[in-house]
């Protein structure tokens, strides 16, 4: 890791903390007045929202990073792109589960679909911020990235306590108002561009082709790779119900925690990479490397400290959520691994193999869930995910060895590594000037 990619690291890192920080206050607010069932509905509400968005951004996010970091004489045209696209497709995925919840409102358990609808109403403008805010990322605008998102959970954390705490309300006006942060932040990340004079509701068609043709390559792995993650809390919910949807919404929020940094990595890398084509294995085989040291010691700090931050945070009624984060925490550390080694294919165009890894670890994945969370619960949900996610890495590892060319082993850091991290944390703080 170079001195400036770390920095960037460093401040997005500093600013998801904050960001994580806020989730974690909110989550408990929620936990507390509404329960392990009102956590279950949004937690479902959530996944929905998330598959229907990877389902339908087309891998414009990722496209958006890679021309705006490749080109950034484009970025105004990708803006006004990004800006269509989210109109046209966020308003088919509204009216498509509109439809869909209207025919089968079962779909959801026992949910109420009035929560559903309100909560689908924030489809089109969370597209549209997914899409503008990885244009940002391309054009390393990392400081105006970190503080708009800052600005969302902010929103989110407010909320929760005014409606829930200060108004006493229930989970209805606590939707309402967040679908209303969806849509301030998407004005948000639009005033900035324009600020940067950056700002264009254009639409190219040679570059909405390029961008789809580049695009529709990560499309299906993001969307696979998305339902990996997110696909058990919404099966869950079908066969078991909020409440212990509930419980294990928690033990993925912890998971949420551990893969913040390598997220970060993953999302600062890419530019990186594509700029830097010829040395790309080489500076993704150290910063993986780096990656895992770091990450080993978040996995081992939550199994010592897991369950009683559970406790202190949420109640004893979760008490429960810490046996299937246990069990996930070897699969995370994993799974936070392959989104750094992912960053390689993203950037040489070699995207098939990761399509194929993540099709089948889908496949597996929904095929296991519906056999055995129906009796087994969400000891099932986490044991298929570690399975999953053990299985991703392990193939993919051995694809990106032999693209590459190494001998170099990504989990065994070497003595070097721990020193360079040193040297990197040493030069962060005195560039903040915290070591004098």
């Amino acid at each position: 890791m170079t001195n400036g990619f770390a920095k960037n690291v460093a401040s997005t890192f500093i600013s998801r903390i904050l960001i994580i920080g806020m989730a974690i206050l909110a989550s408990i607010v929620v936990a507390r007045t509404l329960g392990p069932a009102g956590k279950g509905v949004l937690a479902a509400l959530g996944a929905m929202v998330g598959i229907a968005l990877q389902f339908g951004n087309l891998g414009l996010h990722g496209a958006n990073t890679y021309f705006a970091a490749k080109d950034k004489s484009k970025t105004p045209l990708l803006v006004g792109n990004s800006f269509w696209f989210s109109l046209l497709i966020g308003l088919i995925l509204f009216f498509c589960l509109y439809l869909f919840l209207f025919q089968y409102p079962g779909a959801l358990g026992n949910i109420d679909i009035r929560l559903a609808i309100i909560t689908l109403i924030a489809i089109p403008f969370m597209l549209l911020a997914y899409l503008w805010q990885n244009i940002l990322v391309g054009l390393n605008k990392i400081k105006a990235y970190n503080l708009i998102l800052i600005s969302n959970q902010a929103l989110s954390l407010v909320g929760a306590i005014a409606v829930l705490l200060v108004l006493r309300k229930g989970i209805f006006p606590l939707i309402i108002f967040n679908t209303l942060t969806s849509i301030i932040i998407s004005f948000l990340f639009g005033f900035y561009l324009i600020k940067i004079k950056q700002f264009s509701l254009r639409f190219d068609y040679n570059l909405a082709s390029k961008c789809l043709g580049y695009g529709f390559k990560i499309y299906s792995s993001c969307f696979f790779a998305y339902l990996v993650l997110r696909s058990d809390l919404f099966i869950l919910n079908y066969f078991r119900g909020s409440v212990e949807t509930g419980l294990y919404s928690i033990a993925a929020n912890f998971v949420d925690g551990i893969i913040l940094l390598p997220s970060i990595i993953a999302l600062l890398l890419l530019p990186k990479a594509v700029e830097n084509l010829g040395q790309s294995g080489e500076l993704i085989t150290k910063t993986a490397r780096i990656s895992a040291i770091i990450i080993g010691i978040i996995c081992l700090s939550t199994v010592i400290l897991g369950r009683p931050a559970i406790n202190f945070m949420f109640g004893s009624i979760f008490d429960k959520s810490f046996i299937p984060l246990l069990i996930l925490i070897p699969g995370v550390y994993f799974y936070s691994l392959t989104q750094i080694l992912v960053q390689y294919f993203i950037a040489h165009n070699r995207l098939l193999p990761i399509v194929y890894i993540w099709f089948t670890a889908s496949a597996l994945n929904i095929g296991l869930n519906i056999v055995f969370i129906p009796k087994y619960g969400m000891l099932a949900a986490a044991t298929t995910s570690l399975l999953v996610y053990l299985m991703t890495f392990s193939t993919l590892f051995i694809v990106f060895k032999k693209l590459t060319n190494t001998n170099l082993v990504i989990i065994t850091p070497h003595k070097n590594d721990f020193l360079n991290l040193l040297n990197l944390i040493r030069n962060l703080f005195s560039k903040y000037g915290r070591i004098k």
